[in-house]
């Protein structure tokens, strides 16, 4: 309310007295709540006339993020207490609320203008607190505080404790002394502890020698006089007597501005609000190298601190990443920092780090100066906690069991209130600086405990005895909210309803580690197995494959009667298999967990836990090596997709049978599905059982391609693959596509780019969780270094590695590590070695109807026989044809341009000149891209030697009468001219 209308206000039966914030009807004083009486001191302001609801939630909350529903609450509080709506307050939809009844004012008599001058003896009293010689990070909001000072008179500076408040206050004081002529008075209320004592503390610290028990009249009257900069510090434990004098100072001494720090807003007339922020610091889990880490104001303070205790130590990038650690787990709190810069001289900064995460350093001294509230966090958050109601004290303390943002239904199932009273709690601890809230971009608003603070509230929790239950609490709160987000269940067709869970995490996880530490009877023991249930889905679809592996694991050894066969144990049993895949490799284990779950799932009507199942049984197969078996789930898959109709199934299926039909060696017809799935899937999303579809069915085109005689279009779908997973931001996806498109480029004979595929793999911050893979990318890197000629280190490395692949069972790339361990065996000259390598795996191959790879079994075999003698060259010669002709059918052309670049070698050595050139020509020709590859060129480079041998043969002919013979071979030509 303005000036002129500092007076009574009369309406109906009711009478308001702004200056004292009180309400009477008939005479009796009404109990209002303080945001109740601020809306309605708001509306008879603007009597008559309609206030939007952006308008009072400023004007009341000064500065807070709050939803439209706070406000609704309090009207709803307000209309109950003046009677019937109508008469009164009006909502205007859409719009705002306006006050429609009459009212009568009594204003105040004008006030005397003060003096420009302020006493000299008086003003050599005035004290000013030294300030700091560099305050780091505030000197733009040191300005624009003075600013508002200026041209609103009033202004509070609130945040949390230890944030630096005071040391602003003090800059502002030093800042205007010019402006006030030197005349800025400052009063420390923290030591006042009878609240009745402020004005005397006030009065004293002017220099006024009141000689009366009320020394408030004679403060009044003598600050009337004044223009002076008044400056009332720590004002939040004695805030309701700061802000009655506050206002009534406002009011009747125009010349007195005011600066005041508390950790919640007065809430009176006059006042603008400025919360101060935590210094900027980096994330504590920040990446980021010495001279980013350097431009925070937080670190700052914390090197120059440490340098001042002794602390020695210079910032570079590798120490870097601890010291934002420190900065950003004390979340920008000046004195928090101060206290743990103050513990390097002594301990070192590794040792600080340590200490820090394990307790915050609560207990940590500060200077020794500092008031006694400062010198330690805990006796900083003590006093806090010692000013709270009995009502905000159990709500602070029980909503530490809640971790980083939460909402207003989490607070209030676990502070166990209603959702009303969670509101109003809230709102005060908000007011009061010891919760933060923040506005999504949804609109709704998210609360969060500054974690200095969240420790000691975690603290007194213990000691109430309340814990357990608050955790039991806040562990079924999650458990509705994952139920209610997904059931448990995720689509086929991803929506991302997942990750509209990702904000949840933290208190997810925090109730699955209290639930699996405790031991029933202490609660129901079918609360972690529910809750795991509910999660290990989320987590596997978020790519936490390690948490979806562990809390379904602990699930299932907890798993009683009540549970079991339930659509718990079926959701639990399928994210351990899928995980347990992922993470573990291929044990026999989960293929009984995939079992198990087909079996639960028919009864339980959920067939898309039945297909989902049944992807993770192709996927196995295919792992494994088992193509008969992949290619009947691929089958079985497509029955039912046919009996659902659903498209994306449908896709799903098509791809299946198309990587099945690659391995069984058939490439036309695993061409055909794979194209035909992505016709049918166009951008539909195929992720499922932790893998992309369409990623997985690229990288499966990618080698399509190659082995049909189209290598350039086989790297060109390898790179979409490893685009498509990036672009799934699925890690899974991500490490899947590029080990799997690396044999690709090493059948191309693409050396550099092989490499960084490779090397990208080994640099992704996933790929230490996916253990199962990394003999995979040992052999592709043995592979490597046999096709660029280190054929010694190469052979080692994937002889060494191969029985750890066939202990995992990791057999999808047994004939590929075969047909590269026997190559670089022959070319080192231990060719017995290589055949016995080939045959055992020409063996598993049949055994596992495998046969992509049989060509090229064939060749290499052939090599090895040729290599140990000559006399095999007609066995080795049938081997060659006959690889040349399972290629052929197999529509696998690369394979047979291979095997008949081999055989072409063998004619030439037995002088077949003519019949080399014949069919290698007729093979080569049928290719019309990709000739800078490997195979194109060494067969290019073939048959441009066969010319020239024929060119120099057919000049010997013509000079010592030799004829060419049907063979190829060339006799003395005996005819007679």
């Amino acid at each position: 309310m303005t000036e002129a209308e500092a007076g009574t206000v009369s309406f109906g039966p009711f009478r308001l007295f702004p200056a004292s914030r009180t309400l009477e009807k008939d005479g009796v004083r009404l109990v209002l709540g303080d945001r109740a009486l601020d809306i309605l001191m708001v509306l008879i302001e603007h009597a008559g006339s309609v206030v939007s609801h952006k308008t009072l939630i400023a004007r009341v909350w000064r500065g807070l993020v709050v939803e439209q529903g706070n406000l609704r609450v309090h009207i709803a509080g307000l209309r109950k207490a003046l009677g019937p709506a109508e008469r009164y307050i009006a909502n205007v939809p859409g719009q705002g609320y306006c006050f429609v009844a009459p009212i009568a004012r009594e204003t105040s008599a004008a006030l005397p203008a003060p003096s420009a001058e302020f006493p000299d003896a008086i003003r050599k009293r005035l004290v000013l607190p030294p300030q700091l010689a560099r305050m780091l990070g505030r000197d733009e909001i040191v300005r624009s505080i003075a600013a508002d000072l200026i041209a609103e008179r009033f202004v509070t500076v609130i945040g949390s404790g230890g944030i630096g408040k005071t040391t602003v206050a003090i800059a502002v004081a030093h800042a205007m002394r010019e402006e006030f002529g030197e005349s800025v008075c400052f009063v420390d209320l923290g030591a006042v502890v009878d609240a009745r004592l402020v004005p005397d503390t006030i009065a004293s610290s002017l220099g006024l020698a009141a000689q009366t028990a009320d020394v408030l009249p004679t403060l009044l009257e003598y600050l009337r006089t004044l223009r002076i900069l008044l400056v009332l510090d720590n004002c939040e434990h004695v805030i309701d007597i700061v802000a009655t004098l506050a206002e009534t100072i406002f009011r009747s001494a125009a010349g007195v501005h005011m600066l005041a720090t508390s950790r919640e807003a007065m809430r009176v007339e006059g006042e603008h609000v400025y919360w101060l922020p935590a210094l900027a610091s980096p994330s504590p889990q920040s990446s980021l190298k010495a001279a980013d880490v350097r431009t925070f104001p937080a670190v700052e303070l914390f090197m120059e601190r440490a340098a001042a205790s002794g602390g020695h130590i210079e910032l570079n990038d590798d120490n870097a990443p601890v010291i934002a650690g420190i900065c950003g787990r004390l979340e920008g709190i000046a004195l928090a920092i101060e206290l743990a810069a103050g513990r390097v001289g002594s301990h070192g900064l590794a040792a600080t780090a340590d200490l820090l995460n394990r307790n915050l350093g609560l207990d940590w001294h500060g200077r020794r100066t500092a008031l006694p509230r400062h010198q330690t966090l805990r006796a900083l958050l003590d006093w806090s906690y010692g000013l709270l109601s009995v009502d905000e004290q159990t709500s602070l303390r029980r909503l530490a069991a809640l971790v980083g943002e939460f909402t207003l239904e989490a607070a209030a199932a676990v502070a166990d209130v209603v959702a009303a009273n969670a509101l109003d709690v809230l709102d005060a601890l908000v007011a009061k600086s010891l919760v933060a809230a923040r506005a999504g971009q949804d609109g709704s608003v998210r609360y969060r405990l500054l974690e200095t603070t969240r420790l000691h509230a975690l603290e007194q929790l213990q000691a109430s005895g309340e814990a357990d239950g608050t955790s039991q609490r806040h562990a079924r709160h999650f458990l509705m909210l994952l139920d209610s987000r997904h059931g448990g269940q995720i689509d086929l067709e991803y929506t991302g309803r997942a990750h509209s869970l990702r904000e949840h995490l933290g208190n997810v996880r925090a109730a699955l580690e209290w639930c699996f530490s405790r031991q029933p009877p202490a609660f129901d023991a079918t609360l972690p197995v529910e809750l795991a249930a509910a999660a290990t889905p989320v987590f596997f679809e978020l790519s936490l494959l390690s948490e979806a592996y562990k809390w379904s694991a602990a699930a299932l050894a907890m798993l009683d009667e009540r549970l079991r066969g339930s659509r718990r144990e079926l959701l639990l049993m399928s994210t351990w298999a899928i995980s347990s895949m992922w993470m573990r490799g291929n044990s026999d284990d989960v293929l009984g967990a995939i079992a198990r779950g087909l079996e639960l799932a028919r009864p339980l009507n959920e067939p898309a836990q039945r297909l989902r199942m049944l992807a993770t049984r192709h996927v196995f197969l295919i792992r494994v090596a088992d193509f008969r078996g992949a290619l009947s789930a691929a089958e079985q898959w497509n029955a039912e997709a046919q009996q659902s109709g659903d498209i994306t199934c449908l896709a799903i299926a098509d791809l299946m049978q198309g990587v099945a039909h690659h391995f069984r060696g058939d490439q036309a017809t695993a061409k055909r599905y794979l194209e035909a799935g992505f016709v049918r899937a166009g951008a539909r999303n195929l992720q499922l059982c932790g893998v992309d579809h369409r990623v997985r069915a690229l990288i499966t085109l990618a080698r399509v391609h190659w082995l049909s005689g189209d290598p350039e279009q086989g790297i060109s779908t390898a790179r979409l693959a490893i685009d498509a997973a990036m672009r799934s931001g699925k890690p899974l996806d991500t490490c899947f596509a590029l080990l799997f498109t690396a044999p690709v480029y090493l059948w191309c004979g693409y050396w550099e780019a092989a490499q960084e595929i490779i090397d990208q793999l080994n640099r992704h911050t996933h790929w230490h969780l996916l253990k199962p893979f990394h003999p995979v990318a040992t052999a592709m890197q043995g592979a490597l270094l046999i096709g660029r000629g280190q054929t010694q280190d190469g052979t080692h490395l994937l002889l060494e590695i191969s029985q750890m692949l066939r202990e995992e069972r990791q057999n999808v790339v047994g004939s590929f590590l075969a047909c590269w361990a026997a190559d670089g065996l022959v070319a080192a000259g231990r060719a017995e070695e290589a055949a016995v390598i080939i045959r055992r795996a020409r063996r598993d191959a049949v055994h596992a109807g495998e046969a992509v790879h049989l060509p090229e079994l064939l060749r290499i075999e052939a090599e090895a026989l040729l290599a140990m003698s000559q006399t095999h060259a007609p066995r080795a010669m049938r081997m060659l044809k006959r690889a040349c002709r399972i290629a052929h059918r197999q529509s696998a052309l690369s394979w047979e341009l291979r095997s008949a670049t081999s055989l072409a070698r063998l004619q030439i050595n037995l002088s077949m000149h003519a019949v080399a050139r014949e069919q290698l020509a007729g093979t080569f020709s049928r290719f019309s891209a990709g000739f800078a590859t490997l195979d194109l060129v060494t067969a290019r480079e073939m048959l441009d030697s066969i010319a020239a041998t024929s060119a120099t043969i057919a000049s010997a002919d013509s000079t010592i009468g030799l004829r060419p013979r049907p063979d190829g071979s060339h006799a003395a030509d005996t005819r007679v001219e």
